[in-house]
């Protein structure tokens, strides 16, 4: 071999003879004067040290050695065009895998919506869903263990960026035969003498700890009896008796029998997107567009909804 190094355009120049069978129209085809268009034909048979083509003054033929490289030449430019393409659409966010870590609540506030959006308009990207609470969410964050999280606080820590997304109101979750829906209005003090569920505080503090101020500015410290991981479990809690609880309004729509009565003090559940700081990569930028155009609150009545 010789001492040139073989680079795309000799194979692509190549490539463009092989298909003419002349120097002249390959050239103009790759948009190059004849000259150095044949310089770099020789530079590629002088490389591998055979012949590709047969020169005459009427015509152009492939040698063996030219139809051997010909199919060949075609593959790698093709692999090199989709390896250019794949980096491509990776950069623009239009391809590769995006690891969401989201709230069980979310279920009843569009996340299919959401996902199934991005997947048909982008179909080159896999959204993987793992459901964790928010605490969770900052920590798989922080080691690299998911891209984004849909976080249920308005303070993240300063490595994580964030960006508020939805603030669906809080509403009080009872049995349906609980003795406040006869009640013609309804204050949270009324509760004071039950017992709560909560969502796990070591999973979200913020959510445990703003039902818990919600009951103090109401005038009572609740009494909390259980504390669990998933929204729904809550719900299902409250549905058998077990207990009351204050929850997001979504939950009304998770088919549950339990009923749900509006809070007047106009609290929210906040829904915040995070990823860490400086990773600001397209596919993320991508996802929180479709967050805020198919995560919604559901609208519920202002009056008492149960669940039949």
């Amino acid at each position: 071999m010789g001492s040139d190094a073989i680079e795309l355009r000799h194979l692509r120049f190549f490539v463009a003879l092989a298909e003419e069978l002349n120097f002249g129209r390959a050239a103009a085809r790759c948009h190059v004067t004849q000259p150095p268009f044949s310089v770099a034909i020789r530079q590629l048979e002088r490389y591998l040290s055979v012949a590709l083509v047969l020169r005459s003054s009427r015509q152009v033929t492939l040698t063996p050695a030219g139809e051997a490289l010909y199919s060949r030449a075609q593959r790698l430019l093709t692999q090199a065009n989709d390896a250019y393409m794949l980096a491509l659409s990776v950069s623009e966010g239009k391809r590769g895998k995006l690891r969401v870590g989201f709230h069980a609540s979310m279920l009843y506030q569009g996340l299919h919506r959401m996902v199934a959006a991005m997947e048909r308009e982008e179909p080159l990207v896999e959204v993987q869903l793992l459901e964790m609470p928010t605490q969770e969410q900052v920590h798989a964050l922080l080691s690299g263990d998911i891209d984004v999280g849909f976080g249920h606080s308005t303070v993240v820590p300063e490595t994580l960026a964030s960006v508020p997304i939805l603030n669906e109101p809080f509403v009080v979750c009872v049995s349906p035969g609980h003795s406040v829906l006869s009640e013609p209005r309804f204050r949270l003090d009324m509760l004071k003498e039950e017992g709560f569920i909560c969502f796990w505080r070591e999973a979200s503090p913020a959510y445990f700890d703003r039902i818990v101020s919600l009951c103090v500015e109401a005038g009572f410290t609740p009494k909390v009896r259980h504390q669990v991981r998933q929204w729904t479990t809550v719900v299902a809690m409250v549905s058998q008796g077990m207990g009351v609880a204050i929850v997001p309004r979504s939950l009304m729509h998770s088919g549950l029998k339990a009923a749900f009565i509006p809070l007047s003090s106009g609290a929210v559940s906040p829904l915040q997107c995070m990823w860490l700081n400086g990773m600001e990569q397209p596919l993320v930028i991508s996802l929180v567009k479709y967050a805020k155009a198919h995560l919604q609150s559901v609208a519920a009545d202002c009056e008492i909804q149960s669940t039949p």
